[in-house]
C-alpha cells in the first residue's frame, strides 16, 4: 500500500468532508461570488460611465446657459444700438447727414459742388441705408481734417468711398468724391 492509500484509508472521513467543503465553496463561488462580483463590477462601470455622461451634459447645460445669457446681452446691446445711436427714420437720417456734413465741410474751407442721395431698403433685415455722394473741392490739409473729423465723430456715418482727383482750378485745389452712409430702423410694421 503506498502512503496515499494509506493516508486515505485512515483519514477517509476527514478527507470526504473536506473535499464536500471543497465542492460547496467551489459551488458558490461558481453560483453566487461570481456573478455578484461581475454584477458588482458591471454596476460599476455603468456608474463611471453615467457619471461621465453626467459632468457632459452639466459641461453643455452650462454652455447652453452662457450662450443663453451671451445672447440676451448682445440682443440688449443691438436693441440700444437701434434706439440709441442709429436714427429713428428717414427724416431724422436725412437730418443727421446733411446739416453735419455740410457745416462740416463749410467749418473746413471745402466748397460743396454737389450731392445725391438714394436710400435703400437692407435686405433681410428691418435696417434701410441712406447712401450720399458728395463732391467737394478744397486743399489736401483741409480735405485730410474733414475725413479725421468724419471718422471721430460720434454721429453714426460710415465713409463707403473716397476718391481724390485734381481739380480744374488752380493747383492746390482736389476734388474729393466721398460716399457716405447711414442706416436707419424700419421695423416690420413700418416697412412696406
Amino acid at each position: 500500500m503506498s502512503l496515499w492509500q494509506r493516508i486515505l484509508g485512515e483519514n477517509r472521513g476527514l478527507v470526504t468532508a473536506v473535499a464536500v467543503i471543497l465542492v460547496v465553496d467551489i459551488g458558490l463561488y461558481a453560483f453566487a461570488v461570481y456573478p455578484y462580483a461581475n454584477k458588482v463590477e458591471q454596476s460599476e462601470q455603468r456608474m463611471a460611465t453615467v457619471g461621465s455622461q453626467l459632468n457632459d451634459v452639466t459641461g453643455a447645460y452650462a454652455e447652453a446657459s452662457e450662450t443663453v445669457a451671451s445672447k440676451s446681452i448682445a440682443d440688449n446691446q443691438l436693441e440700444r444700438f437701434y434706439s440709441d445711436v442709429l436714427p429713428r427714420d428717414l427724416a431724422e437720417a436725412r437730418n443727421l447727414l446733411f446739416p453735419y456734413l455740410d457745416n462740416l465741410s463749410a467749418d473746413m474751407n471745402l466748397v460743396l459742388e454737389r450731392r445725391s442721395s438714394v436710400s435703400e431698403k437692407v435686405r433681410d433685415s428691418p435696417l434701410t441705408n441712406l447712401s450720399t455722394t458728395m463732391v467737394l473741392a478744397g486743399e489736401y490739409e483741409d480735405i485730410r481734417e474733414f475725413i479725421y473729423e468724419m471718422e471721430t465723430a460720434p454721429e453714426f456715418i460710415l465713409i463707403e468711398s473716397v476718391v481724390l482727383g485734381q481739380g480744374n482750378g488752380s493747383d492746390d485745389e482736389l476734388v474729393l468724391t466721398l460716399g457716405v452712409s447711414t442706416y436707419f430702423w424700419e421695423g416690420p410694421d413700418e416697412a412696406s
